[in-house]
């Protein structure tokens, strides 16, 4: 449900999600039964966080904690004037929300879930292994082949794209972003951390999904300052890849967490078992090669 900020707001004509602010003695949950009893009248209790958003207005600091619910009762109605309505989630990216509403829009158009391609011999046996994926229910998936030629990659990702979106799934290229152009049905791109940071604007249009891969604060700010709609962040866990490298935690993560205004996937020894971990930890879920990538 969405309503529109009236005249005498600011951002007024401008689309968004009911809330309010914490009063002294309200838990976050208890704070938006009452605002939504209150503003659109009807009575929701069994919320489930989904983001926080950090961020900086030109004259306050402030985090917003968003929470969703599937269960509620009553009809939906302005009680404060203001036209509500409700939308279907593959129509909110044509509404217009103040910036600070971003990650929210994303975060509730992305699955917990984000597979990673693997390995695979040739084309067709990389789209059987494809399908078994999305068989499995995953619905964001990123298309990475580092082996193949610029031509083969093309000659894979077609029938790939094609196959995701039968499913349901968005695809996201691991690609330079002209590949975009060759391959123009692909919901976004995924870039690297070490193709990120000689960048000065962002690389594709806001009508694709920029996914950035980071390890530190440096990397996460670059990736923010592109305006990146997802974040990764690895590795969370040892990987078997990378035995060397000591995972930064869950504690670490989540500190990270706290500081980005988009979706964030943890990435680095993961399966769907860390999905609640990360998700308690400020994440939208865990991304992954060999836990998802049904080969």
């Amino acid at each position: 449900m969405v309503s529109l900020r009236q005249k005498h707001q600011s951002y007024p004509n401008y689309w968004e999600f009911p809330g309010g602010k914490v009063e002294n003695g309200e838990t976050l949950q208890k704070a938006l039964t009452r605002e939504f009893s209150e503003e659109v009248g009807i009575d929701v209790t069994s919320w489930q966080p989904l983001i926080q958003i950090p961020w900086e207005y030109e004259h306050d600091s402030v985090l917003i904690n968003i929470f969703v619910a599937d269960k509620f009762k009553g009809d939906a109605v302005g009680k404060e004037g203001q036209k509500v309505k409700w939308i279907s989630l593959d129509k909110l990216a044509g509404y217009k929300f103040p910036e600070a509403n971003r990650g929210i829009v994303q975060a509730l158009s992305l699955p917990s879930s984000y597979a990673i391609s693997g390995s695979f011999e040739n084309k067709e046996e990389g789209l059987t292994i494809l399908k078994r994926t999305l068989e499995a229910g995953i619905k964001l998936v990123q298309l990475r082949a580092k082996n193949l030629s610029e031509e083969e990659f093309i000659d894979f990702a077609k029938p790939a794209i094609d196959l995701c979106h039968a499913f349901g799934a968005k695809v996201l290229l691991n690609a330079k972003p002209r590949l975009l152009n060759k391959l123009t049905k692909a919901d976004g791109l995924q870039l690297a951390s070490n193709e990120i940071m000689a960048l000065t604007e962002r690389p594709i249009s806001n009508n694709k999904i920029l996914s950035v891969s980071t390890h530190n604060q440096e990397e996460i700010s670059k990736s923010l300052d592109l305006n990146a709609d997802i974040v990764l962040i690895s590795p969370v866990n040892k990987t078997s890849s990378h035995p060397d490298l000591e995972g930064i935690g869950w504690d670490k993560f989540s500190d990270l967490v706290a500081k980005i205004p988009v979706p964030v996937y943890a990435l680095g020894g993961m399966t769907d078992k860390d999905i609640t971990n990360a998700q308690l930890n400020g994440g939208q879920g865990v991304a992954a090669i060999s836990s998802f990538w049904k080969k």
